[in-house]
């Protein structure tokens, strides 16, 4: 039977050895196992969210609408503000369904001509957390044909 655990604070704000919270994306695995660990609020929702936007839509396996699609924006032959406006929308959509508890506070685009000629693009994503939006923090996610 499921316990209702309600409704939970954001108190771990500094880096803890006892406290998990998730496995990190992309990083090596640490001393403690096969996998990174992720000890505070902030870093497992920067790695959620880097994994969301860099995971294409029908890519899990008994989950195909997990993910974002800017993969196919990339691929479109757009002018930059048509693209920008584009992965706002999947950006905040993706987020919206997947990760509600993030507030996407601003999109930071980092890209000039030959990056759209190679299809690829490089984003800013500066967040907060819904429950206090006073904690903030940033992800950088390159989207490319690699």
């Amino acid at each position: 039977m499921a316990i209702e655990l309600g409704k939970v604070n954001v108190v771990d704000l500094t880096e803890n050895d006892y406290k998990v919270l998730g496995i990190g994306i992309n990083k090596s695995s640490d001393k403690a196992g096969i996998f990174s660990v992720n000890y505070t609020t902030l870093t497992q929702a920067k790695d959620n969210l880097k994994n969301l936007i860099l995971t294409k839509k029908g890519e899990r396996i008994l989950n195909p609408t997990f993910g974002c699609d800017i993969w196919k924006v990339v691929f479109e032959q757009l002018d930059g503000e048509l693209i920008e406006n584009k992965i706002e929308t999947a950006v905040l959509d993706a987020v919206s369904n997947w990760l509600p508890y993030l507030n996407i506070d601003e999109i930071i685009f980092d890209y000039d001509d030959n990056d759209i000629d190679n299809n690829r693009i490089n984003l800013e994503l500066k967040f907060s957390l819904v429950s206090n939006p006073n904690l903030g923090e940033s992800v950088q996610i390159t989207v490319n044909n690699n």
